[in-house]
């Protein structure tokens, strides 16, 4: 489905609008100040780029930054998606609504650090408060598009719209800006022992350290494992081997979703590759396998084992889903919305813990998956992570930049560890808990 004029969308409303297209002719005469990419200009860095990343992965493109151009418009990318579908923010920023913007219909600003602002078009409804700070992952409206309907504008059919402005004032493609200005550059990865105050200390020295974009813990015996994303690649560091950090052969992984478990002393790595869930183990030389599970988002996965089966939970069109070894893969719908998950066992009953609009919820096999609100609140990215602990349920999350614990045992009492990172894995190990950041 398209925008139909989408062109002059926003244009009455000088917040929101594009610079003119003279101002666009005038860029690429010059030339000096901008490059061209595909059409699309993009103004040399002159100012830090915010952290920006596509929540709308698993939906398919139904109308191209291209295309968009070729009809008229300032450009825009669609996403084909089912009317009411919760739209997670790119970005942390601050909200702004403009009901009724024109062809645009109901839009949602969200305000980046910088200058940058991000739009998204034929919204059926508001669900923040104008001036609400959010982080990457906040849930900040829902999608419209039918045609006619409220909301919708010009559009021809169910989709959402998103395009990004610069701080000139131009309007620029989102993922172009994400390629050139990768929020997910790798980092050092330290650990933070829960018996020694969570002093984080590095993993391995500056020469040898591992680093990655997503990072996932597991132990064998009394060795702890680190499995680590970083360009595409999947490399694994172990303690009793000195940090030393290999490269497994497995490569093609997107995005932060990375999850690890050993199974009767067996290694295994689970990531996303185009969309599917894929499969890689130890005992058979890393080799990486699509499980056929797809339409997984490319942000967060996580997996347990219970009697000798192993449990696959992703995100596909903002639900998770429960895949399952016993089941060949057969992907279902638990009915539980989320941008993150995260998984653990309790005796025979598996818990899903899941991020949805800053909050965090908790779901469980023997409730029929009722999701229940804990009370952990201001959650942001996709980073979650989850234990059991001698009985007791942990939850480790990001907010502001510091990793925070929550416990069942304190009611869920979301506690800064004073560990710093933007991503987290947690294991226990003999008692104690240890977390992983990066």
């Amino acid at each position: 489905m398209t925008d139909g004029h989408e062109g002059s969308c926003c244009g009455g409303d000088t917040t929101t609008s594009a610079v003119s297209r003279r101002t666009m002719l005038r860029a690429a005469v010059l030339g000096a100040g901008a490059i061209s990419t595909g059409g699309l200009l993009v103004p040399e860095a002159a100012q830090a780029a915010p952290a920006i990343y596509n929540p709308f992965s698993a939906y398919p493109i139904t109308d191209t930054w291209e295309g968009h151009l070729r009809r008229g418009s300032l450009g825009g990318i669609d996403f084909g998606m089912g009317v009411g579908t919760a739209l997670p923010a790119c970005g942390a920023g601050t909200i702004q609504n403009i009901p009724n913007n024109g062809t645009g219909g109901h839009t949602v600003t969200i305000q980046h650090a910088d200058g940058y602002r991000s739009q998204y078009l034929h919204l059926s409804q508001f669900l923040l408060a104008n001036g609400t700070s959010v982080g990457a992952g906040t849930i900040v409206g829902r999608s419209g598009g039918a045609a006619g309907a409220p909301g919708s504008g010009s559009s021809t059919g169910p989709h959402l719209h998103w395009h990004m402005i610069d701080p000139a004032g131009t309007r620029i493609s989102p993922l172009v800006f994400i390629q050139q200005n990768p929020a997910d550059q790798p980092r050092q990865v330290f650990e933070a022992a829960s018996n020694a105050g969570w002093r984080a200390l590095p993993v391995s020295g500056s020469a040898g350290a591992v680093t990655g974009t997503a990072t996932t813990a597991i132990t064998v015996g009394t060795t702890k494992i680190l499995y680590t994303l970083n360009g595409g690649r999947i490399h694994e560091a172990a303690s009793n081997a000195g940090w030393a950090n290999l490269w497994t052969g497995i490569h093609g992984a997107q995005g932060t979703a990375l999850a690890a478990i050993t199974v009767d002393g067996v290694k295994l790595v689970y990531n996303v590759v185009d969309g599917y869930v894929h499969e890689a183990a130890s005992n058979n030389g890393w080799r990486n396998l699509n499980t056929g599970i797809g339409g997984a988002g490319s942000s967060s996965i996580s997996v347990i084992a219970l009697n000798g089966v192993k449990y696959v939970y992703s995100i596909v069109g903002g639900y998770v889903h429960e895949a399952h070894s016993a089941n060949a893969w057969r992907n279902l719908n638990t009915g539980i919305p989320a941008s993150a998950v995260a998984a653990i066992t309790v005796g025979s009953t598996k818990i899903l813990y899941t991020l949805n609009g800053g909050r965090i919820y908790e779901a469980a096999s023997n409730a029929g998956w009722a999701n229940l609100w804990t009370g952990v609140h201001g959650a942001q990215g996709t980073s979650l992570a989850a234990l059991n602990v001698n009985g007791v349920k942990h939850i480790y999350n990001v907010v502001d930049g510091w990793v925070h614990e929550a416990a069942s045992n304190n009611s869920w009492r979301n506690l800064n560890s004073g560990v710093r990172g933007t991503r987290a894995a947690a294991l226990g190990l003999d008692g104690v808990k240890l977390i992983y950041a990066a």
